[in-house]
């Protein structure tokens, strides 16, 4: 039942991908990074057998995209998760895709703007979303689901092309995985960027904040960013122009054990390259 219906949502996805090309790409934004996690004692949670927390050291891989197109957006994510001591071995993979409707751009025009409900909540989408990955040990960190709600690009008044989004969600498990434990429940995500310079010396500030519900249990995730933009140092035309160093934090309660409501606090060191 679980092939059968991850081929459906893989289906159903790669169907509003498709139909979301644009007939000249170039006319709209689109992002592609690789993004090089160390993670240095993490934390998951879990305890040894004579009661002493078990930190692991791992290299994270992700591959993350985002494009526009002329109704709406795609993002997703790829993490592969690297074995125990740095090892260069795959552990995990966890993913996710997402696709947004433009209601302002179907309703008013592709052509004519947004802020159909006001310039607080700048444009409004129906969006559709697939999470999946591969247990460790037969633990799913995050189960299987389909997604699909509103979701809401914001007018804060954000300079230097900052943005922000806040989405509502359905999560259904069992449409995915009829063993889930779980079944429907709700998730919202909120997501950020902002860009800012101390004097000469570029930065962005980004990330986001997950809240569902698992089991009759709130989970919370929020992975904050700090990025140092090396074009800072290099300028322009270089290799290294479109690449950043930074650190990203990741806080969580019953992400890892739905038992364990304390916050977990997870930091890595990165590099990140853009295409």
């Amino acid at each position: 039942m679980k092939r059968s219906s991850l081929m459906m949502a893989g289906c159903a996805l790669a169907l509003g991908s498709l139909c979301s090309v644009p007939a000249n790409a170039g006319d709209y934004f689109s992002n592609t990074e690789v993004q090089l996690h160390m993670d240095f004692a993490r934390d998951k949670g879990f305890q040894d057998a004579v009661g002493e927390d078990i930190e692991t050291d791992i290299l994270t891989v992700t591959f993350l995209h985002y494009s526009e197109w002329k109704y709406g957006d795609n993002f997703g994510f790829m993490d592969i998760e690297g074995k125990d001591g740095y090892k260069v071995e795959p552990d995990q993979y966890y993913g996710e895709f997402a696709t947004r409707i433009s209601f302002d751009k179907i309703i008013l025009g592709a052509d004519a703007g947004t802020e159909m409900l006001g310039s607080f909540l700048k444009e409004t989408y129906l969006k559709l979303e697939y999470n999946g990955g591969t247990p460790v040990d037969g633990y799913d960190y995050i189960d299987d689901a389909l997604l699909y709600g509103i979701s809401f690009d914001l007018g804060l008044g954000q300079p230097n092309f900052g943005f922000s989004n806040i989405s509502f969600l359905i999560k259904d498990y069992k449409i995915i995985d009829e063993k889930d434990s779980s079944e429907t429940s709700w998730q919202v995500t909120y997501v950020w960027g902002q860009p800012f310079s101390i004097g000469s010396v570029n930065f962005d500030f980004q990330g986001f904040l997950d809240v569902w519900e698992y089991n009759d249990q709130v989970v919370v995730l929020t992975e904050p960013q700090i990025r140092l933009k090396l074009d800072s140092f290099v300028g322009k035309g270089n290799f290294l122009s479109d690449s950043a160093i930074g650190m990203e934090f990741e806080i969580s309660s019953r992400f890892f054990d739905q038992e364990n409501s304390d916050l977990l606090f997870n930091p890595t060191v990165f590099w990140v390259t853009q295409f």
